[in-house]
């Protein structure tokens, strides 16, 4: 085919163009490549109401498997046979660190069981803003979730300073990368 000249016209006979001009033109430009054969057609745009949903569940997607891991790991340590010499402090610091974990697991799962229950949703709005205040409240015990088991690993392999230290910076990197950058970006 290399050097050959084919014309491709259209189904009324118009010459659209000869195979070599296409291939060129196929080659030098990747938004080129798309077939009109195999390229959807362009689809009605979902309401914004749909698309906020949409991106809203996409989130949840990400948050679920995290803390799910979490919450298996947490659910394990105690069984483990260095478990029994934690400190008292520490005992606690795990307790409360579980509790939070369940709790945002909980609160991140939730939406998914409405659904399915609600389902057909009658009110789409009502069920996205129920929603996004789930993913907003679990991410307060998921933060201090994380906190604790910086505190708890830090404090077992290096002391409990460090330990408080460490717990302190990931608390601060939290407060400012998961609430204080984005609702100061909210009202504008």
């Amino acid at each position: 085919m290399r050097g050959r000249h084919e014309q491709i016209t259209s189904p009324n006979g118009t010459i659209i163009s000869d195979s070599c001009t296409l291939w060129a033109s196929w080659r030098s430009e990747p938004s080129n490549r798309r077939s009109t054969m195999t390229t959807s057609m362009p689809e009605q745009s979902p309401s914004a109401s749909e698309e906020d949903l949409t991106d809203l569940l996409s989130e949840i997607r990400l948050l679920l498997p995290g803390t799910l891991l979490l919450v298996a790991f947490l659910i394990a340590l105690p069984f483990n046979s260095g478990y029994t010499r934690v400190s008292q402090f520490d005992n606690a610091v795990y307790v409360a660190m579980f509790l939070c974990a369940i709790l945002s697991l909980l609160l991140f799962a939730a939406p998914a069981a409405q659904h399915r229950l609600m389902s057909p949703l009658r009110d789409r709005a009502a069920f996205k803003r129920s929603v996004n205040h789930q993913v907003i409240i679990g991410l307060v015990p998921l933060s201090a979730a994380i906190t604790l088991a910086a505190y708890l690993v830090i404090s077992d392999v290096v002391s409990a300073l460090a330990g408080a230290i460490v717990a302190g910076i990931v608390a601060l990197a939290i407060g400012m990368l998961w609430w204080a950058i984005p609702l100061s970006k909210r009202g504008g």
